[in-house]
């Protein structure tokens, strides 16, 4: 019997990959200290790595994985795991889910049949696709709010809690949080004693964010929004129509968290990305301005200079520090501390 499967996609992430395979080790290695208790990661449960798609798993970053298996393969697991992937767009959602509708029926069978299902991040769409989140409620990725709304429009998210539990479904949206699914899917199918011990020898703890983030969720979605797609022809009637709000709800709530406009937030992401674009390559001043979403050069070259002091070519003769110290603190976010 296979009591853990791990249905990986294309472009799965190592992390959370790894995050199912290091929660099964340390429950090996906390086991093992106690001869009474035998061996949990050998006698008592296997594992095995099932490659959704024909051929090794490929891993974000090109890297390639041998699979156990394909889903015809894998019977009988007490508990299936579908780690995170690679989504470089949201708005490719769509497209990322349609050529799976086999894999869909698969979960599906595996759902009517009681088994344990959780996912994280991108995968979790995958779910939905399938049938199997209902209405919800469910944990989703806050890059991908917007476009699963559009998709799955009945099924209601829960944003702020990281770990959903539905049913026999369990979903994870931030990454971070991926330990955390791991611990309620052992304590659901081996017993919370299993994921007590595991708690104990690896405490989660969310980290501390690098940057201050604004407490409005609204507006946190907002700029997660606008930081995928800064560099289109976008208009705020879109924003607020994909965040589910109004155009002076959005503007209103922009404001009140101390961020301007939606539309001088992109005009700041635009900025401190062609800043690290001059430091970092040797493409020429237009090539930068059209990338970050400018069909001006003159436009782009007035934008930049208000922003940093310095036309984009003195910006990008100034020694390092004196760059990153020009862009305070109208582009570059504040620093935590810890």
């Amino acid at each position: 019997m296979t009591d853990i499967a791990i249905a990986a996609l294309p472009y799965t992430f190592l992390a959370s990959l790894g995050a199912m395979l290091d929660g099964h080790s340390r429950l090996g290695e906390a086991y093992s200290a106690n001869p009474a208790m035998g061996d949990y990661a050998r006698p008592n449960t296997r594992m095995r790595l099932i490659s959704v798609a024909a051929g090794p798993i490929r891993l974000a970053g090109g890297r390639k994985l041998d699979a156990d298996g394909d889903l015809a393969s894998s019977q009988n697991a007490r508990l299936i795991y579908l780690p995170s992937f690679q989504l470089a767009d949201p708005d490719e959602l769509p497209a990322a889910l349609d050529p799976y509708g086999s894999f869909h029926d698969w979960l599906n069978k595996q759902h009517r049949a009681e088994i344990l299902i959780g996912a994280c991040g991108a995968s979790v769409c995958h779910l939905a696709a399938a049938g199997l989140l209902g209405r919800g409620p469910a944990a989703i990725l806050p890059r991908l709010v917007a476009p699963f709304k559009r998709l799955f429009p009945d099924i209601k998210i829960e944003s702020a809690t990281p770990i959903v539990a539905n049913g026999n479904v369990i979903t994870c949206g931030p990454d971070f949080a991926n330990p955390g699914l791991i611990q309620r899917m052992f304590a659901w199918a081996f017993g919370l004693d299993v994921a007590h011990v595991l708690e104990m020898r690896d405490p989660q703890i969310a980290p501390t964010p690098l940057f201050d983030i604004t407490s409005d969720r609204l507006v946190a979605e907002a700029k997660i929004w606008i930081r995928e797609r800064f560099a289109r022809d976008f208009g705020i009637a879109e924003l607020a129509r994909d965040l589910g709000v109004s155009h002076q709800t959005l503007i209103r709530r922009f404001k009140a968290a101390g961020g301007g406009t939606p539309r001088a937030y992109a005009q700041e992401a635009r900025v401190s990305t062609a800043a690290s674009m001059l430091i970092e390559t040797d493409r020429t001043i237009a090539e930068i301005a059209a990338l970050v979403g400018y069909s001006d050069v003159a436009s782009f070259r007035k934008i930049f200079t208000a922003r940093s002091g310095m036309t984009p070519s003195q910006f990008r003769k100034t020694p390092a520090t004196g760059n990153r110290n020009s862009l305070e603190p109208t582009v570059r976010p504040k620093l935590n501390a810890g």
